[in-house]
Parts: C-alpha cells; structure tokens; sequence
C-alpha cells in the first residue's frame, strides 16, 4: 500500500472510532437530558453547556488524528487509540451515571468500568 493509501486507512480507522463516541456523546446527551427531567432539575444553562462541550470535545478529537502522523514509530497511533478508548469509557460512565439516576440499576457495567479505573 503506498503512503497515501496508509494515510486514509489510518484516518478511517480512527473515524470509525470517533462515530462510536459520536454515538455515545449522542446518548449520553438524550440519557441527562431524560434524567434531568425525571429528577425535575432540567436547566437550559447545563444542556448548553453540555451540548458544547461535547462539540468542543470533537473538534479536539478530530484535531489528533493528523497530529498522530507526525509522531514517528506508530507510537501516534498507539496514543490516540489510548486516548479515544478513555474517551470512549468516559462516556460510557457518564451514560451509567445518567441512567442510575433515571433509577435504572447498572452494577453489571459499573464493576466492568471500574476494572479500567483500578490503580
């Protein structure tokens, strides 16, 4: 495969990546703003700011994927898969978060996260 071709692997691999946290920013959204409507806290203030952290998040995300190019040995593609799997868990934590408190019972996905936040 020659370099441009390796290019467009790599950034489709990692685009494949940011639709799944895509998809999970997209739920995580829908989750607290569910949420915050059960629990009767619903507040434009916080979906606002909710919404453009997350839009902020993505530019960010989408930033590093020619960075990693230029850090030499594939050790750039090593860290940005690290960082967008943290992402990724983040997200899912925030979703369980959001679901506890419409009083759905995540214990199950809580103690496989907490694998990934051991010390």
């Amino acid at each position: 495969m020659d370099h441009m071709g390796s290019v467009i692997g790599l950034e489709g691999r990692f685009l494949n990546i940011l639709s799944l946290i895509s998809l999970a920013m997209l739920l995580d959204l829908s989750t607290g703003l569910i949420a915050a409507k059960l629990t009767r806290s619903i507040s434009s203030k916080k979906g606002i700011n909710g919404i453009l952290r997350k839009i902020v998040s993505l530019i960010l995300l989408l930033f590093f994927v020619p960075v990693a190019r230029l850090i030499p040995m594939n050790a750039g593609e090593a860290l940005l898969y690290a960082f967008y799997l943290c992402f990724l868990v983040m997200e899912i934590h925030s979703i369980l978060e959001n679901c506890e408190k419409m009083g759905i019972k995540t214990d199950l996905f809580k103690s496989f996260l907490d694998h990934f936040n051991d010390k």
